[in-house]
Formats: structure tokens, sequence, C-alpha cells
């Protein structure tokens, strides 16, 4: 009998209090005759092709694609800046075509200026992966913009020094395919998830 009368004070009690919640939070509009609840809901942003986590084989996997998260957070601020400088320096030359050598060593200045000592920090995986990134940010392998703004005598020793560490200033950045973990990171970076 007891419990009989507390669920009724407890149902009582719900639907006293759930009137007042409900009318402070709800409005209404009446529309051809009818009452209409009008309820404001957040956003809700669907991008395809990206996951919370995506489905992984190992738990070998897992700890990389967590690594290579923190790694791309680290770095690509980096390949964003290369990318705007780079269109800062393209401006520049298009204004004044005989600039080009002075606009490079501008751009190069601050740079080293601002971001040596941290780029300095870098491990090495983490310049890979900046590579890749300023790859996909610019269009351009690392190759092609050291040849186009040093030259090719310039980018065939950078290529060379490189090559005799076991890297390449060549490498491609492919989202699509063996990069596809590193892409579904910059999306969630981009959209804000993470």
């Amino acid at each position: 009998m007891r419990k009989g009368i507390k669920f009724i004070l407890l149902i009582f009690s719900i639907l006293l209090i759930t009137p007042i919640g409900l009318a402070q939070a709800t409005r209404y509009e009446i529309i051809q005759g009818d009452t209409v609840p009008v309820i404001d809901l957040p956003a809700v942003v669907i991008i395809p092709g990206i996951k919370e986590l995506p489905k992984f084989k190992s738990k070998r996997e897992s700890i990389k694609y967590n690594r290579l998260t923190r790694y791309v957070k680290k770095v690509y601020p980096y390949a964003q800046l290369a990318s705007q400088k780079l269109k800062e320096c393209e401006a520049e030359i298009n204004r004044d075509p005989e600039s080009k050598k002075r606009a490079m060593k501008k751009v190069e200045r601050e740079l080293r200026k601002r971001y040596g000592s941290a780029l300095k920090k870098l491990t090495v995986t983490q310049g890979k992966l900046l590579l890749l990134l300023i790859d996909r940010q610019t269009g351009f392998t690392t190759f092609e913009l050291v040849q186009e703004l040093r030259g090719s005598f310039n980018a065939t020793m950078y290529q060379g020094l490189a090559v005799l560490f076991g890297h390449s200033l060549k490498l491609n950045y492919e989202g699509h395919g063996k990069h596809w973990m590193i892409e579904d990171i910059v999306r969630k970076i981009e959209y804000g998830i993470i």
C-alpha cells in the first residue's frame, strides 16, 4: 500500500513539474488551427567519410592512429602556414616578377626567425609528416617547392641529402590511399572534431 502511494505521489509530482519546465523552454505556434510546439535543436553536421574512430584490425594499428593524431595536431599548423606563406610569396611575385628572390628570402627569414627553433625540435617522423601535409596543402611536393623557389641544383642537393638519411622530398600525399589515416585526422581537425 505504501509503495502505491509513493508511486502516485511520484507521478503527480512529475505531472506538476513537467508543464512548468516545458512552458519555459518551448514556444508554441498556431499553424492552420493546430498548436504546434517549436523547439530549437542544435545543428548537426554530417561529414561524409568521417567516423568518430575508424575500425582497426589490431591494437597496434589503433596505437599508431593515436600517435599519428598527436603528430598531425602538432605539425598541421606549420603546413597551413607554409601554404599561406607560399600564396603570399606568389602574390608578391605576381605584382613584381623581378622581386622573386627578394620575396622568397623575406618569407624564409620570417619563417626561420619565428618558427626555426620549433621546427628543429620535430622528430624525424613528424618531419616526414610535415612534408606530406605541405604537399596536401599546396599541391606540390617539397622537392617541387624547393626546385621552384631555390632552383634545380639546390633541390637535387637537398633530395640527395634526404636520400642519404633514408627519406625523400618527392613524397606524394595520397589522402585516399596509403595516407588515409592522416586524411581522416586532418579532416577531423578542420571540422573541429578533434
